[in-house]
């Protein structure tokens, strides 16, 4: 099988930008060498993650485990050199390890497909940072991947995420629009990639462009699709059509909240993605909101809380996404607000169930601590 290494050395252009600290050269340098392994250790194994299949192939296990290995042990040293950093990039540092741990330990324990779905998380963590800003025009970042990447083995979806991951937005809007309004898309696809919620992202918080997305949800109204689909379909097309406009007196904290009200008011039960338009557009406003300079500590708690509630439906339920970073900063930053009981609680569902599985619960002995420090600083 031809090498197709765009996904590690996707992830190392991003990690080389996230994870530059502030104490100058000398400590940026010391990143390099990791980051080099990192990207050595996943474009080894690209072309294995792209099936279930090709990633359980006996004759691939010595070449996947030595790689995930390294990548965990590279991850490792890249957390402790960024913790002394801002909390952002201590975050992505944490999340990259705990990751790259967690694939190695499913991996050696015969669970590949938990395994591949810890690369996964890797992989999604460079794509939120990229697709987490509003952006009108595509990206200058033009390295000539072309000549390195297999289309064919990618896939059509496969090739999608790797525009957006590249900062090509428009063309991979375009990728998405094509693949939905063709004959090409399986349910299995849709399970797998959950491609509405990527081409969401996309439309309406990087590219602002909800008549376009609403445009292409009504065209696939019209295709033999699951009913559940559809409803979900129905249900957004008619949001984007009656998204509330902001007041000019209204913060962008403000907004954000009544969005979320929106969101919640149109889900039935916490994994409905009815509510999902406005869960989007509330994020992109606290994600704005936080830019601003001088927001009181307790504003900026809150709109962590809120982005937490946000990310959780936006994304995966477990605590690898963006939503535990979130509550957790809402409650070192206002550990005696009353939200942050509730993020609490939420932070440690999560956790718990991301590390649950058919063993009962295996919990780090440093996420232990971390909960622990939570659970004091609420109580």
């Amino acid at each position: 099988m031809k090498r197709a290494p765009v996904f590690g050395l996707l992830c190392l252009c991003v990690f080389l930008g996230a994870f530059r600290p502030r104490n100058g050269e000398k400590t940026y340098e010391e990143f390099k060498p990791h980051m080099r392994a990192i990207y050595q250790s996943l474009m080894n194994i690209y072309p294995y993650t792209l099936s279930q299949k090709a990633f359980n192939q006996k004759e691939q296990a010595k070449l996947i485990e030595e790689n995930l290995q390294i990548l965990a042990d590279h991850a490792g040293y890249i957390e402790r050199l960024a913790h002394e950093d801002e909390s952002g990039h201590s975050h992505l540092s944490h999340q990259l390890s705990r990751n790259a741990q967690q694939a190695v330990l499913k991996f050696k324990s015969g669970l590949g497909h938990q395994a591949q779905f810890y690369i996964q998380e890797v992989y999604d963590t460079c794509l939120t940072c990229h697709t987490s800003r509003t952006s009108q025009d595509d990206s200058e970042f033009t390295v000539d991947f072309g000549k390195d990447v297999n289309w064919d083995a990618m896939g059509g979806f496969g090739r999608a995420r790797f525009l957006s991951l590249s900062r090509q937005f428009e063309k991979a809007m375009d990728e998405y629009e094509k693949i939905f309004l063709s004959q090409q898309m399986s349910l299995e696809e849709l399970l797998q990639y959950d491609p509405f919620v990527d081409y969401m992202i996309l439309g309406l918080r990087v590219k602002e462009e909800k008549g376009r997305v609403a445009k292409t949800f009504e065209s696939l109204m019209a295709k033999p699709l699951p009913a559940m689909v559809k409803s979900d379909l129905d249900a957004w097309v008619k949001s984007l059509k009656k998204v509330p406009a902001k007041s000019a007196k209204q913060s962008e904290l403000a907004y954000a909240k009544e969005l979320i009200k929106a969101s919640q008011s149109l889900s039935e039960y916490p994994q409905d993605r009815k509510g999902l338009v406005y869960s989007i557009l509330a994020s992109k406003e606290l994600l704005g909101y936080l830019k601003q300079k001088k927001i009181p500590e307790a504003k900026r708690a809150e709109t962590y809380y809120e982005l937490g509630l946000s990310e959780m439906r936006i994304g995966s339920p477990q605590i690898a996404g963006e939503s535990g970073y979130y509550f957790e900063e809402a409650i070192r930053l206002a550990p005696k607000a009353a939200f942050s009981k509730k993020a609490f609680a939420l932070y440690e569902e999560g956790l718990l169930f991301g590390y649950s599985g058919s063993g009962g619960v295996n919990l780090p002995a440093s996420e232990k601590q971390r909960l622990e420090d939570l659970r004091t600083l609420v109580e």
